[in-house]
């Protein structure tokens, strides 16, 4: 990984690049390698006036067994491969201390798999949407939300001319957020989501949705984060969309100067809502996943984890159920 960062006054360049590289002891199918690139630029116009804008680039994979290749990963030679760009500007007004503050969010992301036959093709996306959050202050720390978010989802290829995937989904929240108080900070939004598809042969959605997170530290040298969700995702070959609830724990803990440890367990369901395939029920899946690392820093450029990561997938679909164990020993090596 390699990083670039530049100061110009209060604001701030920054350019980075880093490459993940995975070796499976038990075969070479699941072997990858990733790149990512990002470039970004924070603006101070003033006291009241931000601008933050980024660019990222991905050449990346969905492991075999995941996504569209839940249940077939046993005739993949290798993973999906796709290359995936997005471009994001976050506009904020207000001065930090104001009762009332805005921000305004643009956020573009193109996704293209690497196979170019009809089944790779129609999984191609392009994703546009615009947000708006409006922040008043109610408290020292404590902040009201109100969030309203729309979202153009457009697929580059359909299966069928007429029922095709493409859609708008447009979310509204309410809720609060609260900066570090003397052991907590956090945010909790609930609210109503809507997504309606551009064909009439495929039932549009309306819903609950909510977000929330909390992180707790009782001691300077330990943390627990709670983190639960409601949201709509694109689907990944079956429904019309997902509706994905994601429930997680993490344990943060510094033993002593150069030696930590992290653990995460983290709930998923996920149901496959929309159109049934021959007959059968809607599909629903349930994830299990754990990871547990430790982390030992042998020298100020050395940094050494050694974890263990679980991941459990149990269906009401035949011949997609599975667990898997990985051991894992990293080295970060910075300069």
């Amino acid at each position: 990984q390699v990083s670039m960062v530049s100061s110009l006054g209060a604001s701030q360049v920054n350019f980075g690049y880093r490459l993940v590289n995975e070796e499976f002891f038990s075969g070479k199918e699941d072997n990858y390698t990733d790149h990512f690139l990002t470039a970004g630029v924070e603006l101070e116009l003033g006291v009241r006036h931000r601008v933050n804008a980024t660019l990222d680039y991905e050449d990346g994979h969905e492991a075999r067994g995941t996504n569209f290749s839940i249940g077939a990963q046993a005739g993949l030679t290798e993973p999906d491969q796709f290359k995936q760009s997005q471009f994001d500007v976050l506009y904020s007004y207000g001065a930090f201390n104001a009762d009332g503050r805005i921000d305004v969010n643009i956020n573009l992301r193109s996704l293209d798999y690497d196979i170019a036959t009809l089944q790779y093709l129609v999984r191609d996306r392009e994703i546009a949407s615009l947000g708006t959050t409006f922040y008043y202050r109610v408290g020292a720390t404590t902040d009201a939300t109100f969030d309203v978010k729309v979202t153009d989802t457009q697929y580059k290829v359909a299966a069928v001319a007429a029922n095709t995937l493409d859609s708008v989904t447009t979310s509204y929240l309410v809720g609060l957020k609260w900066e570090a108080t003397a052991q907590s900070s956090g945010f909790a939004k609930v609210g109503y989501q809507e997504k309606d598809f551009d064909s009439s042969l495929r039932e549009d959605f309306s819903g609950v949705d909510w977000e929330a997170g909390v992180l707790w530290e009782p001691v300077n040298y330990a943390s627990i984060e709670l983190i639960t969700s409601a949201d709509t995702n694109e689907t990944n070959g079956e429904g019309n969309f997902i509706r994905g609830r994601n429930h997680s724990v993490e344990w943060r803990h510094a033993w002593l100067e150069r030696l930590r440890s992290s653990a995460r367990v983290a709930w998923v369901n996920d149901r496959y809502e929309g159109q049934l395939i021959d007959g059968f029920n809607i599909r629903s899946d349930d994830y299990l996943r754990l990871n547990a690392s430790v982390y030992y820093q042998f020298r100020r450029w050395l940094n050494i984890e050694v974890g263990y990561i679980f991941n459990e997938r149990d269906s009401n679909r035949i011949g997609i159920d599975f667990d898997q164990n990985q051991f894992v020993i990293n080295a970060l090596i910075t300069l």
